[in-house]
């Protein structure tokens, strides 16, 4: 783990963490929608679990980046 110094350090290397996993498990469901590796239930229930990861991990950034600016949602 990088040493973090700042605020402002660990602000970012929660924000890379993050747009890690996104991409992480984004490419896993792209590479398994154009190019299936496993049976049709297996390939669906993959890519359905890997949506549903990328969309609660936006979710987490959206709100982690509202906490730290101080942004309100409204």
């Amino acid at each position: 783990m990088p040493d973090i110094d700042t605020r402002d350090d660990a602000i970012k290397n929660v924000l890379s963490g993050l747009q890690w996993l996104i991409m992480h498990h984004a490419g896993s469901t792209a590479r398994e929608q154009y190019a299936p590796s496993m049976h049709a239930d297996g390939s669906d229930d993959h890519i359905k679990e890997n949506k549903e990861w990328v969309g609660k991990l936006r979710t987490i950034r959206g709100e982690f980046e509202n906490l730290v600016t101080g942004i309100l949602d409204t």
